[in-house]
């Protein structure tokens, strides 16, 4: 199965991008506090994969390094995003006036003195999504540890806790979980009902920021789900057929996966951890606005219900 975004064009991540920046989060961190001095780093999927699926040996559809990805966009070539141009984190790096965009990890020679992007097309939270074809969120850890090590011998152990803790740490990914590692797993949907599924997905998240949160980060921003069942994939598997329109078993995995997140996982984090700041719009809910109301935000087309991811 695709990684949970594939193609997405400029103008669209801008806009997600301007509705991210506007939030003001209830954890007490917005994204606008980003300093142009500030390090940022990034863990993920396809949605803010820049190209280190380049890198390692995965299926073409984990991939964004040829055409027509890129051809349209900022950089008019295919570059590894999943995107005709720039992805979310590109604007917000821009945003935020570092004087870099934020490289891959896996890129050589790459300068990573004002962070480092991690993501992977296809990645999940559980390391038995996808396995053997992406860089899941437990290995993408370990190189942020290679980085981090890397900056104390660079930089010395007390000005690397300062950029550590200074530093911004954007987590997207959780998709694949659900679409390929439950939906598309008729093993795991036997040994799980969806309650429990999610509740390990967040489990495993939870560990992986408490990991980083141990390493000296304390300001979080996290990307929700979108509503998967509406992903034309999704559609494709929707029971009663894709002229139905979104496939809500795919969406109420989501959701609930959402809810996790911002009614449990981050108050508890924030209460349990001092000085754990976060970021978490509602961006469920506003591209589901613009999937059934699309003519209200200035787009027209023929299925309505369709998520153009």
């Amino acid at each position: 199965m695709r990684p949970s975004s594939s193609s997405c064009s400029s103008s669209f991540i801008y806009a997600n991008l301007v509705l991210f920046l506007s939030f003001q989060a209830t954890g007490g961190f917005s994204v606008e506090k980003i300093r142009s001095n500030s390090a940022f780093f990034i863990f993920g999927d396809s949605s803010v994969d820049p190209g280190n699926n380049n890198y390692i040996e995965t299926i073409p559809e984990n991939q964004a390094n040829y055409k027509p990805y890129g051809l349209n966009g900022f950089f008019k070539e295919p570059t590894g995003r999943f995107s005709d141009g720039r992805i979310i984190v590109d604007y917000l790096a821009e945003y935020a006036k570092l004087p870099v965009v934020i490289p891959p990890y896996l890129e050589p020679n790459a300068d990573y003195d004002y962070g480092v992007n991690f993501a992977s097309g296809g990645a999940g939270i559980l390391s038995s999504t996808n396995q053997g074809l992406v860089i899941d969120l437990k290995t993408q850890l370990e190189y942020f540890d290679k980085v981090r090590l890397s900056w104390i011998e660079k930089f010395g152990e007390a000005e690397t806790e300062n950029i550590i803790s200074d530093a911004v740490y954007f987590i997207s990914m959780g998709s694949n979980d659900y679409m390929g590692g439950y939906l598309g797993n008729p093993k795991m949907q036997h040994l799980h009902p969806p309650e429990e599924f999610v509740k390990m997905v967040i489990g495993n998240l939870s560990q992986g920021i408490q990991e980083l949160y141990g390493r000296g980060a304390r300001k979080f921003a996290f990307l929700s789900l979108c509503p998967l069942g509406c992903l034309p994939a999704l559609r494709a598997l929707n029971p009663k057929g894709h002229e139905a329109g979104c496939f809500e078993d795919a969406s109420a995995l989501a959701s609930a996966h959402n809810n996790a997140l911002k009614m449990g996982l981050l108050p508890d984090l924030q209460a349990l951890l001092k000085g754990f700041k976060y970021s978490n719009p509602n961006f469920y809910d506003w591209l589901l606005d613009k999937i059934n109301h699309p003519t209200d935000h200035g787009k027209r087309t023929n299925h309505p219900s369709t998520c153009f991811l």
